[in-house]
């Protein structure tokens, strides 16, 4: 009986049903993210180098249907990047958004496959992101998608399966615990001083500016590079925190004392505070904004009612 009883249980969690607000928030973040960074490459003028084979470019073409479609010099380059751009508008508008997701996965893996080295981790995390999206309801609110069908007299659900939510917050933790566990230099930790932060915005490859007055600020960047190793190495607890949250009526000590602490909270603004403090000192690109981009998945569908309720 217990075991038919856990089996419910979990049948029950993954056919839960929610407001899809917290889906659209992704899908219209991730789809800005996804544009700013396409048209920052054009902007650079980084199409042709990075996705045409030599001599126009530096990629490592190795077929592939983009490369069968349209060759490999830089008007090919340029036609992918353009279908790009177009699926990621239509991403973040919510226009054929299901076509779009996988539209953008297709033509992004295909780039990958013509320039590895121009293919980013926060690349490979959105690509991913999308591929849950399809299979969601994302598009049910915030959507020209959405607006079109009640045109028709059929609008989308209000309440929609919260199970692709819970893979992109599996997913969110997944990347923080094991860059936590990567980080195995001993500047991340009290036998190297915890210099990692430090030398992180002195590093010429990626700092956003000079390093002048990192000396007068050592002690907080020590206790910043501390904190950045908690937040990462503590995200499965985040999972814990969830669950008081969600379950605060019911009886425990812990479950009091996580709420009451609000450990659910300040996980959550460690992670920003993180994100854009890797947005304002160092060149990392997209990756930042792009994490910031799936925090409504990591949110109890509450939250963001009480947001628009305010």
């Amino acid at each position: 009986m217990k075991l038919a009883a856990l089996w419910r249980a979990w049948v029950a969690l993954w056919d839960r049903r929610e407001p899809a607000t917290a889906l659209a928030l992704v899908r219209i973040g991730v789809g800005l993210v996804l544009l700013v960074d396409l048209v920052k490459l054009g902007h650079l003028g980084l199409v042709t180098p990075m996705f045409s084979a030599p001599p126009d470019g530096y990629a490592v073409t190795t077929g592939g249907w983009g490369q069968a479609l349209f060759g490999s010099d830089p008007t090919a380059a340029f036609a992918l990047t353009l279908a790009a751009v177009f699926a990621a508008v239509c991403i973040a508008l919510g226009l054929a958004t299901r076509v779009a997701c996988i539209g953008f996965v297709l033509v992004s893996a295909q780039l990958a496959q013509i320039a590895p080295d121009a293919d980013r981790g926060i690349h490979m995390v959105l690509r991913i992101v999308l591929v849950i999206l399809a299979l969601s309801w994302c598009h049910a609110r915030w959507s020209i998608d959405a607006w079109v069908w009640r045109r028709f007299g059929r609008p989308l659900p209000t309440e929609v399966p919260a199970w692709p939510r819970y893979l992109i917050l599996l997913q969110v933790i997944w990347i923080y615990v094991s860059a936590g566990m990567n980080k195995s230099g001993a500047e991340w930790g009290p036998l190297g001083d915890f210099r990692a932060l430090a030398n992180a915005v002195c590093d010429p490859h990626i700092a956003r500016m000079s390093c002048d007055w990192v000396s007068s600020v050592v002690p907080l960047t020590q206790v910043a590079t501390a904190l950045s190793m908690t937040f990462e190495l503590s995200a499965p607890l985040y999972l814990v925190y969830l669950y008081c949250a969600e379950t605060a009526d019911r009886a425990g000590r812990l479950r009091r004392l996580v709420n009451a602490l609000r450990l659910r909270w300040v996980w959550l603004v460690l992670g920003i505070a993180f994100h854009v403090g890797i947005a304002v000192f160092l060149r990392l690109g997209a990756f930042p904004w792009g994490m910031l981009a799936l925090y409504p998945a990591l949110l109890l569908p509450r939250d963001l009612l009480r947001g628009r309720e305010r």
